[in-house]
């Protein structure tokens, strides 16, 4: 990776707080952020442009063309490097044993889980679960991977009888933000927290009086600092370097301690569910119970 960005990297916990939302969604994916205009890019941050000549003059640049630069030839170098220490990592190797690699994968997804567990804000754990249990509407949205993870936490929660919706395309999601009012839930995931759809969607949310919460692994985010409520996750690149698997680790461990934390407040509600919805299925098993 260029020097720009790992100056970037090592700056960013001390930035001020736009230059820090820039740091965390440049290092997200440098190559394309490179791709954006200086306005554009502010656009998607929610920066001023500024804010991104200030950026560039703690990084030791003259200005945003130069920044573009770094940027795009930080792509080309990890490119020249291969995309196997990029998205795999030095951990594992081409020759190295399925047992080996088994090991390597179990430690560090075990690690990303142990870390984000353990830095959880439990009380906020207790204020998201309490509000989802008496939602009246409860709208879920991610984009990609955190996508996939809304989708399986909408599952879990409807099936114990609570009124929750999940969407991965913004236009639907934005609609369904849009009808929430008092008392209802709008709950996105975005690991970067730097991604537009997800803030925009929170946005429209909150301006309809929803309690609005992010599950991000930047808690300094764009979107973090739009919702009311944050979740943050623990993932940090190493080893196993393929940031967007980990990532749903991360998010999954954190809806899990909340689903368990929804189905406590909803006990009653919940045992019969899960008794109904077990019966509605059992005629589709086998007997042998595979």
């Amino acid at each position: 990776m260029s020097q720009t960005v790992d100056r970037l990297r090592a700056l960013a916990p001390e930035l001020p707080e736009a230059q820090r939302a820039l740091a965390v969604f440049i290092l997200h994916d440098p190559p394309a952020a490179a791709a954006r205009t200086i306005l554009e890019l502010a656009e998607a941050v929610g920066v001023s442009t500024g804010s991104i000549t200030r950026l560039c003059r703690a990084l030791g640049l003259p200005g945003y063309a130069q920044l573009r630069l770094a940027l795009a030839a930080s792509g080309a170098e990890r490119d020249a490097r291969g995309t196997w220490r990029a998205d795999i990592g030095t951990d594992i190797g081409e020759h190295d044993s399925l047992a080996r690699v088994a090991a390597s994968v179990a430690a560090t997804v075990s690690d990303v889980v142990t870390r984000t567990v353990e830095g959880l804000d439990l009380a906020v754990v207790e204020q998201v679960a309490a509000r989802i249990a008496a939602a009246r509407r409860t709208e879920l949205f991610g984009v990609g991977g955190s996508a996939t993870m809304a989708a399986e936490f909408q599952q879990r929660l409807y099936r114990i009888g609570l009124p929750v919706w999940a969407w991965s395309d913004t236009h639907v999601a934005l609609t369904g933000a849009a009808v929430l009012g008092r008392g209802d839930v709008a709950l996105v995931l975005s690991h970067s927290g730097g991604t537009r759809e997800p803030r925009e969607v929170l946005a429209e949310a909150a301006s309809r009086g929803a309690t609005t919460v992010a599950v991000t692994n930047a808690p300094a985010s764009p979107l973090a600092v739009h919702a009311e409520l944050v979740l943050a996750t623990s993932v940090r690149a190493a080893g196993l370097r393929a940031e967007a698997v980990l990532a749903r680790h991360a998010q999954m461990a954190v809806l899990d301690v909340l689903y368990v934390a929804v189905a406590q407040r909803t006990y009653d509600r919940t045992t019969q569910a899960m008794a109904a919805t077990d019966e509605a299925v059992r005629p589709y098993r086998r007997d042998d119970g595979r």
